[in-house]
């Protein structure tokens, strides 16, 4: 029922910039948040945040961002980057109220859509080794081993015409 309410919007740098300086929490309960500890009542959490969030605006310079939208409210970003033959995700994240309703669903769905339209036989993302529900997500979608890291997965799938 949610994923129909759903709508995929593509934003500009500077929105996303933006939002993610606004909602430090968005992260919150997610596997590595340990390492950013957005959502900490730690005083000092700005701090780091706001310079974390400036390098990951210079990582994901050339990657189109997305929000899922819920009416106004945002409930999942996504941040993709074209490689010759491959679409990379190279940011998901869903707020933590919205996980486990189909929200992180509706994204790779969308990525994959969106790989298609641009002629990519791929769709590829890195997760944590220890981030156990994202892997579950991915494995559901379709998602295999591609390159195992030390402290991650490269995963893979096609996308089929």
């Amino acid at each position: 029922m949610l994923q129909k309410s759903l709508r995929i919007v593509h934003v500009r740098t500077v929105q996303h910039f933006l939002f993610n300086l606004s909602e430090f929490n968005f992260f919150r309960r997610s596997e590595g948040a340990n390492y950013l500890f957005f959502g900490n009542p730690r005083p000092l959490a700005p701090l780091v945040a706001v310079p974390y969030v400036l390098l990951c605006e210079i990582i994901f310079f050339r990657g189109k961002r997305f929000f899922l939208k819920l009416k106004k409210r945002v409930v999942g970003i996504l941040i993709v980057r074209e490689k010759t033959e491959t679409l990379c995700i190279s940011s998901l994240a869903v707020a933590p109220e919205y996980r486990m309703l189909g929200t992180g669903k509706s994204i790779l769905e969308y990525s994959v859509k969106l790989a298609a339209r641009m002629g990519k036989p791929w769709l590829e993302l890195s997760v944590l080794k220890r981030n156990t529900p994202a892997r579950r997500l991915y494995e559901k979608a379709g998602f295999s081993l591609f390159e195992e890291r030390k402290r991650s997965l490269r995963l893979r799938r096609s996308v089929g015409k």
